[in-house]
């Protein structure tokens, strides 16, 4: 009931100014004064609601209290950054050490085999020279299959 009564004087206002209809039907000015009064509508609480969020107070936040916090806030994420840093620059390091330890191994691998090929073409020599043959200075020919 109470919207019907709200819409009631905004369509009386709308057909007031079409020209001549207010004259026609209520027998008035084609515009007559209008009042400034805006009808009033149940207040659902909502605006209530928004103007209490938005309504800061700065007071609160000058207390020692809220800056202990803040700084202990902050404390705490500098020290979880610092971690993260600091985890991250030991990946590196490790990464770094596990392609040195690769490298390594890797040459250590080729000159073990080096000094199996060097030490059996001794053994060879001396197993040759026991049956007194001579090694020769002539480069030997390889035969491809």
């Amino acid at each position: 009931m109470d919207a019907r009564n709200a819409v009631a004087p905004l369509l009386r206002d709308i057909l007031r100014r079409i020209k001549g209809f207010g004259k026609k039907i209520f027998g008035e000015r084609p515009f007559p004064e209008r009042s400034r009064e805006v009808p009033v509508l149940k207040d659902s609480g909502f605006r209530a609601f928004v103007s209490n969020t938005l309504e800061f107070d700065i007071v609160s936040l000058l207390r020692p209290s809220s800056f202990l916090y803040i700084l202990a806030g902050v404390g705490i994420i500098l020290v979880q950054t610092n971690n993260n840093l600091a985890i991250n620059n030991l990946a590196l390091q490790n990464e770094w050490l596990r392609e040195q330890i690769q490298m390594t191994s890797s040459v250590i691998t080729s000159q073990e085999l080096k000094m199996d090929e060097l030490h059996s073409i001794r053994n060879i020599a001396q197993d040759a020279s026991v049956l007194g043959l001579v090694s020769s200075s002539i480069a030997p020919v390889e035969l491809e299959p």
